[in-house]
């Protein structure tokens, strides 16, 4: 049925899964060069010519939780971009590899960072059984317009007892939309995929892994620009996308103060509560 203030987007009546029924795959022409210099993305920015790595504290985070999985040390990273994660885990003994779409991101990443990355999809890679500790996907899967073979290939790859880990934006799941009605983020064809807490737990599932856990993260920026108009917001994301061209955006490295780390736990725990946030973060386990 189609999603009310949403166009061109259903939902399943049965499952509840929200999706664009035009979208089946991935268009490396919609990721080239262009995308990586104006984007605002998650673990790399440009500064002074170069990309640099983003919110390190985040990606050290990450790599925290995966490392009880740790056996050989053999990391995967779908849709790994400029693969600053990998390069990151590099430093931490891992022995990283990564899958990218876009030929400019996978250059990158092996010219500059020193990582192996497959330039292409993940069953091109062809990639041993049972091979890797972690799988890893960060802002991937919203992009793929059938999630379970992606998802059914990544447990190909998984060692039993390895964990998936992923990172996925929830638009219709966000307090911007549940309490607004405002859609923040990328509409079809760059999303096509639109997940809920229960949904991608469900998709999990269904490609034979556990869940471990499953929890929302909720975006303070995104609560304040809830305040906000429409309007301001976008002339704000355009200065933030500007700055980052012209290599002008502030250090992302910046520690924040201990009063916005404690802030942001207790709204995460109130959105889990109520069921909303920005993204999900999923821990999944593949059985032996």
């Amino acid at each position: 049925m189609p999603v009310a203030g949403a166009p061109g987007i259903l939902k399943c009546r049965s499952c509840a899964f929200i999706f664009a029924p035009e979208i089946q795959s991935e268009d490396a022409k919609l990721y080239d060069s262009n995308f990586g210099d104006t984007n605002v993305h998650p673990t790399y920015e440009k500064r002074g010519g170069k990309y640099v790595v983003r919110n390190r504290a985040r990606l050290e985070a990450l790599l925290d939780r995966m490392e009880p999985f740790r056996g050989e040390g053999r990391i995967l990273d779908i849709g790994c971009s400029a693969a600053f994660l990998l390069s990151v885990a590099k430093e931490r003994g891992w022995q990283p590899q990564g899958v990218e779409i876009a030929p400019w991101a996978a250059e990158f990443s092996r010219k500059e960072l020193g990582i192996d990355v497959f330039n292409g999809m993940l069953e091109d890679a062809r990639f041993p059984d049972n091979h890797f500790d972690v799988v890893f996907s960060s802002h991937v899967m919203e992009h793929i317009g059938q999630p379970l073979g992606l998802l059914s290939e990544m447990v190909r790859v998984l060692r039993p007892g390895g964990a998936h880990v992923t990172v996925v934006p929830t638009q219709f799941a966000s307090p911007s939309w549940r309490l607004q009605r405002r859609f923040i983020g990328d509409p079809p064809p760059i999303h096509a995929s639109f997940y809920t807490r229960e949904t991608y737990g469900a998709f999990l599932k269904k490609a034979g892994l556990t869940v471990q856990s499953i929890q929302y993260n909720v975006e303070l920026t995104r609560l304040r620009d809830m305040a906000r108009s429409e309007a301001t917001n976008l002339r704000s994301w355009q200065q933030q996308k500007n700055a980052i061209v012209q290599g002008q955006a502030a250090d992302a490295a910046t520690a924040r103060p201990a009063w916005l780390g404690a802030a942001k736990a207790v709204v995460n725990g109130l959105g889990n509560f109520l069921g909303m946030g920005d993204e999900i973060i999923a821990i999944a386990v593949k059985g032996a």
